[in-house]
Parts: structure tokens; C-alpha cells; sequence
């Protein structure tokens, strides 16, 4: 199946499978609906699964043991055939994402994700488009917003008020 039978056999949507992504620095809540087996699928060396990419075209950095697929979204048609996102806007340009938003990016511009981290981030920097085209990347804006309706636990986060 092509890009535009995913998109046909949808009528306009795409049907993603989900991104599992495991950080060896961060431990899971696991309050993302993974079955618990799988948190630690890829072994302890990998980490636990503590986030799902949506809408990805985006690698995962995740060192040396990285699969190549990690972090990558797939369409998934009816009958089980695959195809990865970043091929599906390559070859539908414009006509799936926009056509301005293609001219100004070149491709699929953002993901979302939910991260359950039992603890804290670690401190990180994301850097900006111009610094982060200096060592041949691109930049990352990132933000965060935890819903209480989603958060129901806290994990080891405690307020100010509670310190």
C-alpha cells in the first residue's frame, strides 16, 4: 500500500500505531497503560518505557543501542501493512501536512509525547534553531503541561508547599 491508500483508506486520517520509547535515565510511573511486562522489554541496559511518541518523524537518541526504527511512528492500514510517517509525508508533501507548512519546513515539523517519569527530568538544554544548526541538528522547542486529569499520581514530585 502506498501513502495515499493510508490516507484514502482513513478518509484524511492516518491510523499511527503507538511509539514506545524507553529512557535509560528515567524511571516509569507506568501510569501509560503499557502492559507491566513491557516497561523494561528492551532490558535494563535500555531503561524503562516511560514515554509514547504521537505523530513522530523523529529518531530517538538513545545512545549506542538505539534500534533504527526507535522513536518513529507507522500508519497502519486495516489489513496490517505498515508504513512510516516521515515516508508517508515525503512522498504526500504539501497535500498531507500543507503546503506552507511544508515550504517552511521540509517535512513534518513536531510530535507530542507523554512522558511518565516517576521522578523529576533530569536538568537538560534543548538547544534553539541557530545554535543547534552550529553542530548540524536542528532545534528543539519543547514545553510541558501536566493535566490533573491525567496525573492522577504524582510519582516522587512533591510541591513546595510539601518539601
Amino acid at each position: 500500500m502506498n501513502a495515499k491508500g493510508f490516507l484514502t483508506e482513513g478518509g484524511g486520517v492516518l491510523r499511527l500505531a503507538p511509539t514506545w520509547v524507553p529512557r535509560s535515565f528515567c524511571r516509569p510511573a507506568k501510569r501509560i497503560k503499557l502492559h507491566p511486562d513491557d516497561y523494561f522489554v528492551l532490558g535494563l541496559s535500555r531503561g524503562g518505557i516511560d514515554e509514547r511518541w504521537f505523530s513522530s518523524t523523529t529518531h530517538a537518541d538513545n545512545g549506542p543501542e538505539t534500534a533504527p526504527g526507535e522513536g518513529l511512528s507507522y500508519a497502519v492500514s486495516r489489513d496490517g501493512h505498515r508504513m512510516m510517517l516521515r515516508d508517508i509525508v515525503d512522498e504526500l508533501k504539501g497535500e498531507l501536512i500543507g503546503e506552507e507548512l511544508y515550504q517552511e519546513f521540509g517535512g513534518w515539523p513536531m510530535y507530542s509525547k507523554f512522558f511518565d517519569n516517576l521522578g523529576p527530568l533530569p536538568h537538560h538544554v534543548h538547544h534553539d534553531e541557530a545554535h543547534a544548526r552550529l553542530v548540524g541538528a536542528h532545534g528543539k522547542p519543547e514545553m510541558y503541561f501536566f493535566p490533573a486529569q491525567a496525573n492522577n499520581y504524582g510519582g516522587e514530585f512533591r510541591s513546595p508547599s510539601s518539601a
